[in-house]
C-alpha cells in the first residue's frame, strides 16, 4: 500500500512486492531520475532512499573549520570548495538577531559550530581565523547515499530516513547534527563503509574517520573582515555560492560519485503508508514515513544493512537505472509538456503523437486496440536492461509501470485525435490535452520546474535547504546578485525557522512580521 494506505495489516513478515514498486512508479521513477542532482533533490525534497555510493580515489574534497588541524570526531566534507568556504569561519560569534541581517546559510553554520565537539589539544577560546581544510581520496570511499534535501534540518520529512528508519529514533532534536553523524556512522561503519553522503545546499560527506583513506592536503588560513582578500567579496557571496550549486543541478560532475542503482533500498518497494500527515503544509506528493510502524521500520532497516554486506566489495555489477530514466525524460519531457500545454493545433498534435507511436507499430499486424503496440512501447527502454538483483526487478516494474501509462495514455490520445480527423474540433483538442495534463500531474518531472533561459549574470534559483522561499519552490526563477535572497526570510519555504541565540528576551509580542521563530 502506498499513500493513503492503512497503517494496521496482519503479515508477519514484511517483504518487498511488485504490486507496491507499481503503486509507487512514480515516485521511484523520480527518485532514480533525481538521484545525485541537485534540482530533483530539492523538488523531491523528502528522500526515501537509500544507494551504495563511491567517491572514487584522486577525489579532492573540502572541510571549513575554525581549527587548523584536522577533525577527529565524524565531520563534514564537502565536495565544492564554496559550500566548504562557507564553514572556514571563526565559530563563537553568535548569529544576529534582526530579520534584515537573519541569513539562513549564517545560521546553519552557528547550529552546526554549536554543536561540534571539542578537539585535544585546541582551545576553546574564540579562533581569529577560520581555515578551509583539503584532502584527496587516497582509495575508493564506500558510503551510503541517502536521497532528497536529507541534510536538511527540517520537521518536513527531510530527516525521516535517517532518524525513523535507520536511527530508530522518532523524537530525535532537529538540530542535534553531530549526535546524529556519530550514531550514523556506529551504525554504517560495521557494514563496511566510511561514512554517508547528503543533500543541502550542495551535496556534502558525513566522514566518520579523517584518518581512513584521506590525505591531509593543506588547512588555508581564511581573511576576516579588515583583511586583504575580502574586498568585494561580500557583496557577491551568496550569489557566487548560488552560481556554483546551479552547476550542479544535473549531476555531481567529473564522476566523483558513482550510484550503485542495484543497490537501491526504498520504503516505497514495501506495502507500508507512507501518506503525508500534513497536506496543507507542504505538497501533499512529499510523502513521510510517520504512519509506518517500528516493525516495518526495522525490516527496512534490515534489508538496507543485508544489501550492503553484500555489495560493500564493489564487485558485483550495477544497473545504470538512471541512465534509463535520462532516455525516457529526454524523449517525452518537452514533447508531453508541448502538447498538453502549447500546442493549439489538431494536426500538429496528430503529427507529435505519431511521431512518438508509429516506431512501435507495425502497420502489417491487425493489432485490435493496439495492445501489442503498448506493450511494445511500454517495455522499449526496460527490456534490454539486466535484471541482477532484487533491487533491480523492482525498479524494472516501476519504470515499466511509468512506461505504460506515458504509452496507454498518448494511444487513448490518439484515438481521440484519429477518430475526429475529418471533424476537427475545439472540444478534440481540448479532450485531448487534458489527457496529457492528467498524465503529467503524475508524471511530476522535475525538468519541467527548470527555468526557460536566465542571462550570464543571473541563476535559476529552487530552494535548497536552508535558504529559499516558497514562490521559488513553486515557480523557480531567474536571479541575480541584487535579487538572490529575495523571499528567504519574510517568505522562507522551510520549516522550522532556525530558532534565535544571544540574552534571552521575553516574548512580549514585539517581534516583527517575518523575524525568525523560536523553536
Amino acid at each position: 500500500m502506498g499513500a493513503g494506505a492503512s497503517a494496521s495489516r496482519s503479515s508477519t513478515t514484511l517483504t518487498p512486492s511488485e504490486a507496491s514498486a507499481a503503486e509507487n512508479a512514480f515516485h521511484i521513477f523520480n527518485s532514480i531520475h533525481s538521484a545525485m542532482r541537485l534540482w530533483g533533490s530539492s523538488l523531491n525534497h523528502n528522500g526515501l532512499s537509500a544507494f551504495l555510493a563511491t567517491v572514487p580515489e584522486g577525489t579532492i574534497l573540502y572541510h571549513g573549520s575554525s581549527h587548523p588541524e584536522p577533525p577527529t570526531t565524524a565531520d563534514w566534507l564537502a565536495f565544492e570548495i564554496e559550500h566548504g568556504e562557507w564553514f572556514a569561519r571563526a565559530i563563537m560569534v553568535p548569529p544576529p538577531q534582526t530579520a534584515q541581517d537573519a541569513n539562513p546559510l549564517l545560521q546553519h553554520r552557528w547550529h552546526r559550530a554549536q554543536r561540534q565537539p571539542s578537539r585535544p589539544g585546541t582551545s576553546s577560546e574564540p579562533q581569529g581565523h577560520g581555515y578551509l581544510h583539503l584532502y584527496r581520496a587516497t582509495k575508493p570511499l564506500r558510503l551510503l547515499y541517502l536521497d532528497g534535501m536529507s541534510a536538511g534540518n527540517t520537521n518536513m520529512g527531510t530527516l525521516d530516513m535517517q532518524d525513523y528508519l535507520l536511527r530508530g529514533n522518532r523524537s530525535a532534536e532537529l538540530w542535534e547534527e553531530y549526535e546524529r553523524a556519530q550514531s550514523l556512522c556506529d551504525l554504517v561503519t560495521p557494514w563496511g563503509l566510511q561514512g554517508l553522503i547528503r543533500t543541502e545546499a550542495g551535496f556534502e560527506i558525513v566522514k566518520c574517520d579523517f584518518s581512513d583513506s584521506m590525505e591531509f592536503l593543506a588547512a588555508n588560513q581564511r581573511p576576516e573582515d579588515g583583511d586583504s582578500g575580502l574586498e568585494g567579496y561580500l557583496d557577491v557571496q551568496m550569489f557566487e555560492n548560488m552560481r556554483s550549486l546551479s552547476q550542479r543541478y544535473h549531476g555531481i560532475g567529473a564522476n566523483r560519485v558513482a550510484l550503485d542503482f542495484s543497490s537501491m533500498v526504498s520504503p516505497m518497494f514495501y506495502p507500508v503508508n507512507l501518506t503525508n500527515p500534513d497536506p496543507n503544509k507542504q505538497e501533499p506528493h512529499l510523502r513521510r514515513l510517520t504512519s509506518v510502524t517500528d516493525q516495518e521500520l526495522r525490516a527496512i532497516k534490515a534489508r538496507v544493512e543485508e544489501v550492503v554486506r553484500d555489495r560493500v566489495d564493489g564487485k558485483q555489477a550495477s544497473v545504470d537505472w538512471q541512465g534509463v530514466t535520462d532516455m525516457i525524460v529526454t524523449r517525452y519531457a518537452d514533447r508531453l509538456w508541448d502538447v498538453a500545454e502549447t500546442v493549439d493545433s489538431l494536426r500538429v498534435l496528430q503529427g507529435v503523437v505519431n511521431g512518438l507511436l508509429n516506431s512501435h507499430i507495425d502497420y502489417s499486424v491487425e493489432d485490435e486496440g493496439y495492445e501489442r503496440a503498448i506493450t511494445n512501447c511500454a517495455k522499449h527502454y526496460v527490456q534490454f536492461s539486466p535484471v541482477t538483483t532484487e533491487q533491480d526487478h523492482l525498479i524494472s516494474v516501476a519504470i515499466g509501470s511509468v512506461t505504460q501509462a506515458i504509452c496507454a495514455t498518448l494511444f487513448d490520445v490518439r484515438k481521440v485525435i484519429l477518430d475526429d480527423a475529418d471533424g476537427a474540433s475545439d472540444e478534440t483538442l481540448a479532450a485531448a490535452k487534458g489527457l496529457l495534463k492528467s498524465l503529467n500531474s503524475k508524471l511530476r518531472w522535475s525538468r519541467w520546474k527548470e527555468c526557460t533561459s536566465c542571462s550570464s549574470d543571473e541563476v535559476c534559483f529552487v530552494p535548497m535547504w536552508p535558504v529559499g522561499d516558497k514562490d521559488s519552490f513553486d515557480r523557480p526563477n531567474c536571479r541575480n546578485v541584487t535579487t538572490i535572497q529575495k523571499g528567504w526570510i519574510d517568505n522562507r519555504y522551510w520549516e522550522p525557522r532556525f530558532p534565535l541565540h544571544g540574552p534571552e528576551k521575553p516574548d512580549d509580542g514585539s517581534k516583527k512580521e517575518g523575524e525568525p521563530k523560536d523553536l
